[in-house]
């Protein structure tokens, strides 16, 4: 009798109320991480049954710590050494702020639920600056509650579940009567509160060990096969919380204090006079919206037997009269990565270049490069102005011009959701070109695709003609190379035509839907090519050199003869000294990769984690880590992994990315 008396009077107890909540929310976390591997197992097709079971153990740590954090103030509350916790009023307040907190919580997890697909990580911070300046960020929002809406289904349940089990005995309109001579209750009740404050502490940092470190995203790989998994341990309120002073890089510390890191790797490009004048002709890029490779059947003429077409006629075609690589790469997994890496020789690095910390470094962009020899230049992008900060970006790397979707000034053309589609946008891009041409100066100008992005959609006039592919992105991708196609019939005619340039790179890769494609090499294959109709490139497919998008900048002032000193983590594909080294480099949050003609190496937490001949393994499937012998070329593609890293974090903290 007295067991039950002491339960029950347990029971009424603010503290013991908190921990039945807080088990609650345990659990919808946990529920919620296996629905985020459940909705993006595509990404994860290697997790078996047993590696979830690890990373399920592993993510009970992250979510006691995020949970740690949410709830300290009704912590406190419950079980601050006071008697008006035991009032049903003061239970109130501790309710509306506890489920007001957690079930903010519980909307940013499941958001990444959708976002994930595109983002390929967990949500830090960097997010409030990433979306901070959108204008259309409503629409944005409604169309992935509308498009995702198995997520936001799963996500209204575990509100409904967080709201209606909320456990709370303390509703009596009455005060407790029988507490226990103020002598007792405060040293008591005084204890239990330093010791639930202490093993809060100890679950936001991951653990109570002095040398320890509190816990951090890297963390979560401990529990996983492969870097990419750690989003399955995390979650993302932790991520937030953990990244809102977040103070950047750390150093690496490969090579020591006074070192020359040039002699090793040098991002300053010191070209060697070739003699005559630099060559002014017109230069057009276009940065394709995820325009992977795989979706390319130029490049895939050996796939499926010899019978894969791909989702690009008119790219294809236009490749048998380009100068084009087999391997080419992206250096970055977002839009916000193409242009630093393209323009200004910024590759990512862990985070967007554009949203970390170091977004105010003085960048020698190539628009400001071009325009002191006398160019016109002029950026395009038909979405609205503050989409993912172009504008900003464009303006600070030297673009005289931005024409976004304000410019355009045609509404009826706007999909809806996110841009302007394609077809109409590139007919005016090609307006616009000829009518700059006409000014006289040779020009600069980048257009940005943007229909071959979620929602996935093409003009009601094409509903029918664009329906072949397994996934949506196939129908959009279809639509974006038929509207390129439009732009091309439009210039093909004009004078300026054959004196121009026309590069070609995707800004990152798009959802992939083939198997050899989904791997760490696969994610980072785009197209890089360049057309040039007045004969200034030979037709060839490149089968040795390896291009990346940082190697556009060194490359393409190779071809106009540009003879000062610049800025780049680059290369120049074109040039033949017999020094050049044919690497990339690739970062995915925190897994770098450094591919030396047939080989690729993988780093994570600054060690070697990875080997692979990828040319004869395609798919990755073979980790030589254990034959190290067999590459006399390793030591040497080490040191420049670790030189580019090392050059990376000191110039990027020292604000010294140009070569003034």
């Amino acid at each position: 009798m007295d067991y039950k008396m002491h339960f029950k009077r347990l029971k009424t107890q603010p503290g013991f109320v908190m921990a039945v909540n807080f088990l609650i929310l345990m659990v919808i976390y946990m529920l919620s991480r296996w629905a985020f591997y459940y909705m993006n197992i595509d990404s994860f097709q290697d997790v078996t049954f047993s590696d979830m079971m690890t990373i399920s153990w592993g993510g009970l740590r992250f979510d006691l710590s995020a949970l740690c954090y949410l709830n300290v103030l009704c912590i406190l509350l419950q079980f601050l050494p006071i008697k008006a916790r035991h009032t049903p009023k003061y239970q109130k307040i501790v309710k509306i702020i506890f489920l007001v907190i957690n079930i903010l919580g519980i909307v940013v997890n499941v958001a990444d639920i959708v976002y994930f697909e595109f983002g390929g990580r967990r949500t830090t911070a960097t997010i409030f600056s990433e979306f901070g300046g959108e204008s259309n960020l409503g629409t944005i929002v409604l169309h992935s509650i509308t498009g995702y809406w198995q997520a936001w289904i799963f996500g209204i349940a575990m509100i409904a579940a967080i709201v209606f089990l909320y456990y709370n005995p303390i509703k009596k309109k009455r005060e407790r009567a029988d507490f226990p001579p103020n002598k007792v209750y405060y040293p008591v009740h005084g204890a239990i509160f330093a010791l639930a404050m202490l093993l809060a502490l100890g679950g936001m940092r991951g653990g109570f060990g002095f040398k320890m470190h509190p816990l951090r995203q890297d963390s979560a790989t401990i529990y996983c096969k492969n870097p990419h998994e750690a989003a399955i341990v995390l979650n993302t309120p932790f991520t937030l919380i953990t990244t809102l002073h977040k103070k950047g890089y750390e150093d690496p510390k490969f090579f020591a204090e006074g070192q020359n890191l040039d002699d090793i790797f040098n991002p300053i490009h010191n070209l060697t006079p070739k003699g005559g004048e630099m060559q002014k002709l017109n230069v057009v890029v276009f940065l394709m919206e995820s325009f992977s490779m795989e979706y390319m059947g130029y490049f895939n003429k050996d796939k499926d037997g010899g019978r894969y077409e791909g989702y690009t006629p008119f790219l294809d075609s236009l490749l048998t009269q380009s100068y084009c690589f087999q391997y080419s790469f992206a250096n970055g997994i977002r839009s916000v990565d193409a242009m630093p890496a393209s323009f200004a020789g910024v590759p990512r690095y862990i985070e967007p270049y554009c949203y970390y910390f170091y977004s105010n470094n003085t960048l020698q962009g190539l628009p400001e490069m071009l325009k002191q020899e006398g160019y016109t230049t002029a950026f395009f992008h038909g979405a609205p102005n503050t989409t993912l900060g172009f504008k900003g970006f464009s303006n600070s790397i030297g673009f005289d011009s931005y024409y976004g979707m304000e410019e355009y000034g045609q509404d009826k053309d706007f999909d809806g959701t996110w841009a302007i589609f394609d077809e109409p946008y590139l007919k005016y891009f090609a307006d616009k070109t000829d009518e700059i041409a006409q000014q006289g100066k040779p020009f600069f100008l980048t257009v940005f695709t943007a229909s071959s992005h979620d929602p996935f959609k093409v003009p009601d006039q094409y509903k029918d003609k664009f329906t072949r592919g397994e996934i949506p992105m196939h129908k959009v991708i279809s639509y974006s190379d038929y509207a390129i196609k439009q732009y091309f019939e439009k210039v093909k005619d004009k004078p300026w035509f054959n004196n121009t340039i026309f590069i070609f790179s995707a800004d990152h890769c798009g959802v992939s839907c083939r198997d050899d494609y989904n791997n760490e090499m696969g994610r980072f294959l785009i197209p890089i090519f360049f057309y040039t109709p007045g004969g200034q490139l030979p037709v060839k497919c490149d089968s040795t050199r390896l291009m990346q998008q940082t190697d556009i900048t060194p490359s393409l002032l190779s071809l106009l003869n540009y003879q000062k000193p610049y800025f780049s983590f680059g290369k120049d594909v074109f040039n033949t000294d017999s020094t050049f080294v044919n690497y990339v480099f690739n970062d995915r949050n925190g897994l770098s990769m450094y591919y030396l003609d047939s080989l690729m190496i993988e780093y994570s937490g600054n060690k070697l984690i990875g080997i692979y001949e990828f040319r004869n393994d395609f798919s990755l499937k073979r980790n030589l880590l254990n034959q190290k012998k067999r590459f006399p070329q390793l030591p040497f593609m080490q040191r420049q992994i670790e030189a580019i890293l090392q050059q990376y974090v000191t110039r990027m903290k020292q604000n010294r990315l140009t070569a003034r």
